[in-house]
């Protein structure tokens, strides 16, 4: 008896020992499994990730709208599409796929698993320059300070200092840093919107666009009497749409916006003076400089209707200045598009005049130079006005879609949308 129940307790201990085996040997093997699938669904993401920088460099470098072309790396199969849109649009598509020996799923379906992987990016081209919130070349060192609250996306192609706590609440991006850095601990600004460095970015400088217009438009009528000046013009814009005009010496007269500037350019060049409420959609272009006299504002304000009509630009070979006057010296409020390839949007005086308030400053700033508009002293945790103005600069988020008339474009392409 002993010896048949020694024999029974063996084999059953046998059966026991055997089926944990082989449920561990299974889960070794599902193990195995799941490592060489995540394994491979990660060399299939970077090979997509791979083909898509050998795309955008075909998109970016060589200027290339349209292409197929085919990658093999890492034991993936990845095709790259580049597909005009129609337009100045284009898609680029990725598609990686690579061969793994699952072995569930070759005993359930008797072949090997198919491994895909893909990235869609959108491209657009001659793209209005107001889309951009704050664009300079260089901002000279000019500094973010407290106080300064900016709502919209900014980028510099040199550096972007900050000192004190200004806030931006979009994204930040520059060519070749931002001091301090904001993941130092020496860095109070606040960057809500996120950061970047090492972003390159270009700005149109070619304005005969405009030149152009206002002359077809001006036709046959004397000069300083329609689309085209020679002399230093103001205008005062009026709630109605109509425009107070002084050209020159000449009285001041009032004429329709819209009859003046058909087409919406206006060109000069002399300098052009502006202030008023602006009611239309019109593109002031000066081959000297652009002098803000007072408070610009629309007669339909954006901050309050976005789905107001009306834009101005101001759009200069020389310089865009806030004039250091009593209207000005007890802060200031500017909605409008303003372009300085070449110059700065500055303040008149900005180390001489009275400390002048704020600058409320809805639309898009595109400068070649960061102009001045006060000095401060320079304490780190609590800087200190002494003259001209601190910044409360906001976006008009229209301009992310809509532009002033005959608004100079950017030729390269940009990304607008990115799919994993």
């Amino acid at each position: 008896m002993l010896g048949k129940g020694s024999l029974i307790i063996i084999f059953g201990l046998t059966v026991a020992f055997s089926t944990y085996q082989l449920r561990l040997s299974q889960a070794v093997e599902a193990t195995v499994d799941n490592f060489n699938r995540h394994y491979m669904e990660t060399v299939a993401h970077m090979s997509s990730q791979s083909a898509m920088n050998m795309a955008l460099n075909e998109v970016w470098l060589n200027n290339t709208s349209s292409d197929t072309f085919m990658v093999k790396v890492n034991n993936c199969t990845t095709v790259c599409q580049i597909t005009p849109m129609g337009g100045d649009t284009i898609k680029v598509k990725i598609r990686s796929t690579s061969n793994l020996y699952d072995n569930e799923f070759y005993r359930y379906y008797g072949v090997t698993r198919t491994l895909k992987d893909s990235i869609v990016a959108i491209f657009t081209r001659n793209r209005p320059v107001s889309e951009y919130f704050w664009f300079t070349n260089d901002d000279k060192g000019i500094k973010y300070i407290t106080n300064d609250t900016l709502v919209g996306p900014l980028h510099c192609n040199k550096v972007i200092k900050t000192s004190g706590s200004p806030v931006f609440f979009d994204k930040v991006t520059a060519k070749m840093g931002i001091n301090p850095s904001p993941d130092h601990w020496t860095s109070l600004a606040n960057f809500y919107g996120g950061w970047e460095i090492g972003i390159d970015a270009s700005m149109p400088t070619d304005l005969s666009m405009l030149l152009n217009t206002a002359t077809a438009d001006n036709g046959p009528a004397p000069i300083n009497t329609m689309c085209l000046y020679n002399q230093p013009v103001t205008f005062e814009f009026l709630f109605d749409g109509r425009v107070a005009r002084t050209v020159g010496a000449a009285p001041t007269d009032t004429v329709v916006l819209s009859t003046i500037a058909p087409s919406g350019v206006i060109a000069a060049q002399d300098d052009i003076r502006v202030k008023g409420i602006v009611n239309g959609n019109i593109s002031l272009y000066s081959q000297s400089n652009i002098w803000i006299d007072d408070d610009i504002v629309y007669a339909d304000d954006p901050n309050l209707n976005p789905g107001s009509d009306d834009f101005l630009a101001l759009l200069t070979d020389q310089h865009v200045f806030i004039t250091d006057n009593t209207a000005n010296n007890s802060d200031v409020i500017i909605q409008a598009t303003i372009v300085t390839p070449s110059g700065r949007f500055r303040a008149q005086n900005h180390d001489t005049r009275p400390v002048s308030g704020t600058i409320y400053l809805t639309g898009s700033v595109i400068q070649d130079e960061r102009g001045p508009v006060g000095t401060y002293w320079p304490g780190h945790f609590l800087p200190v006005l002494v003259s001209g103005y601190y910044k409360n600069y906001k976006y008009d988020t229209r301009l992310a879609t809509k532009a002033p008339p005959y608004m100079p474009t950017i030729d390269n392409w940009r990304l607008v949308a990115w799919w994993e």
